[in-house]
């Protein structure tokens, strides 16, 4: 009894406060074959209108829409994405049987879609993106990107690679930019934002203080919370008070929050 009362406190103390918006990892990474239209679509459809999504350029030039660097993991083919053409790619199939999304098709499915928020992360790392070959990836996907938003959507380029912020940052001064990092929110972490002049962080949700995630408030950042692997990570990430929470599950979330009555979906 005891505990089910604390529940119902921590419960009561969320839905007091401002609520997290959801936006779903990779499309409901979960719940769907992950960065495929149709997750986006069963996503979008079930009422969460927010992504974090991933991007690769192939040999050729070409935006590919996979988290891993290699294709083996989600489709019938073999590879490294930077190391193959667009052709090759557009043969193969996900395990499921699906086609493999090329960011053209994404952006000119989310121009349909309003009240979008969306985290496109930038999958780069220093040997396999030289100077080059990292701006010609940063000043094509900031066309695609920007050239097909919705005037209602705020889209954000991430990364756990500074570089190609701080390309972005110089080149495009109106491009809204995250740091991603696999700790959690930390003074360190903030401190290494401000000084990069970025106002967004996406940090581990496990060991985040509510203290961490005021002093980002305090220095001006936006703080998003991952992975949310359950629907009371909802509640969680309202208590530490985050700003965004990505989750695995989003359609369960959705669910929750309704059940819950938790005022997000307009958020």
């Amino acid at each position: 009894m005891k505990h089910l009362l604390i529940y119902v406190m921590l419960v009561c103390c969320c839905m007091a406060q401002a609520q997290p918006r959801i936006l779903a990892h990779r499309g409901g990474r979960a719940e769907q074959e992950e960065n495929t239209l149709a997750a986006f679509k069963a996503t979008y459809e079930a009422g969460c209108h927010g992504f974090e999504t991933d991007i690769h350029i192939t040999a050729d030039g070409e935006y590919v829409v996979m988290h891993d660097f290699t294709l083996s993991r989600m489709t019938n083919g073999e590879g490294n994405i930077e190391e193959c053409k667009a052709d090759y790619i557009r043969t193969l199939t996900t395990k499921k049987g699906q086609k493999v999304l090329f960011l053209d098709e994404l952006v000119a499915y989310f121009k349909t879609c309003p009240s979008l928020y969306v985290e496109f992360e930038m999958k780069t790392k220093p040997e396999v993106y030289p100077e080059p070959l990292l701006h010609k990836y940063c000043d094509d996907i900031y066309a695609m990107i920007m050239g097909s938003k919705p005037k209602d959507a705020l889209f954000v380029f991430s990364s756990f690679d500074t570089r190609p912020l701080l390309y972005m940052q110089s080149r495009y001064p109106d491009a809204e930019l995250m740091l991603i990092t696999g700790k959690p929110c930390s003074r360190e972490t903030v401190d290494l934002c401000v000084a990069l002049g970025l106002h967004r962080v996406a940090a581990t949700i496990g060991n985040t203080s509510r203290d961490a995630v005021k002093y980002a408030h305090e220095k001006g950042l936006k703080v998003n919370l991952w992975p949310g692997g359950t629907p009371a990570d909802t509640h969680l990430a309202a208590l530490l008070g985050a700003d965004y929470l990505c989750t695995d599950i989003p359609q369960q979330v959705m669910k929750y929050i309704d059940e819950n009555h938790l005022d997000i979906r307009s958020k």
